[in-house]
């Protein structure tokens, strides 16, 4: 009797350990969020973790630079977009200087004026436009863009046929300029939407590795609680039972 009261005893004392364990580590998923907080909790699935979190952080890392290019591209074709604008208006008064070469002083001076206004815009635009501090556009002033520009003014008059061509060569290079940024927006903007939806697997996957459902989690604690209640309960009936006979084995005395 004693041995078997013993090892129930002992049974509800591992029972209580036991369960005291789950209710720690319970414990300790609700307030950490993660099923995995340690390597001995799930291994395999601490090394998958880590993986995943590798290719996040590198996926992270190649979308940032994208962000970083998409903004530089964009600051880019801003100001050609602005360039090519002026061009156009360029062309135009171009076409109009040819048409009215026969007018008077005036109106060719006037024309004149536009021209080299429309010159120092563009010229303008392209020292004043900046990405993080640095200009991005040096290579698109009016003496970049064509060796006979800066003279347009003159040549709209003495060479027309030749002042047309510069102009439109000039509004044509930009335009190639900027279909080509284009195309490369487009490129990285599907690069970027495969990395965002990689990424977005990847944490999904990561999550279910890691995470703790806290539905799950807290009914298993409430379990484990009941589960405490009741070996504390088994354990003090144990030892009321053992003090009991105890007690009795005192009264009898010793057997003679």
């Amino acid at each position: 009797m004693r041995i078997g009261g013993f090892a129930n005893f002992n049974f509800g004392i591992r029972a209580l350990s036991n369960t005291q364990a789950q209710i720690a580590e319970s414990y300790e998923r609700l307030a950490t969020g993660k099923q995995i907080n340690r390597a001995s909790d799930d291994p395999s699935g601490m090394v998958a973790a880590e993986q995943h979190k590798v290719r996040i952080y590198s996926i992270e890392s190649e979308l940032k630079a994208i962000y970083q290019t998409e903004s530089y591209l964009g600051a880019k074709e801003g100001g050609l977009s602005v360039i090519s604008d002026q061009l156009e208006e360029l062309n135009g008064l171009v076409v109009q200087a040819a048409n009215l070469s026969g007018n008077s002083q005036e109106e060719q001076d006037a024309i004149k004026l536009e021209i080299e206004s429309v010159l120092d815009s563009i010229d303008i635009i392209a020292k004043s436009t900046t990405f993080k501090g640095q200009n991005i556009l040096n290579e698109y002033s009016t003496g970049s863009i064509s060796d006979g520009l800066n003279s347009l003014a003159t040549l709209a008059f003495e060479d027309p046929e030749l002042a047309q061509n510069i102009a439109k060569d000039s509004v044509d290079r930009i335009a190639n300029t900027r279909g080509a940024i284009g195309n490369q927006l487009n490129e990285i903007e599907s690069n970027r939407s495969v990395l965002s939806s990689e990424l977005i697997n990847l944490s999904d996957s990561l999550s279910n590795i890691e995470d703790t459902d806290f539905a799950a989690e807290s009914a298993k604690l409430v379990r484990a609680q009941i589960l405490e209640r009741a070996s504390i309960m088994a354990i003090d009936i144990q030892r009321e039972s053992a003090a009991q006979v105890l007690s009795l084995l005192e009264g009898i005395g010793p057997i003679q």
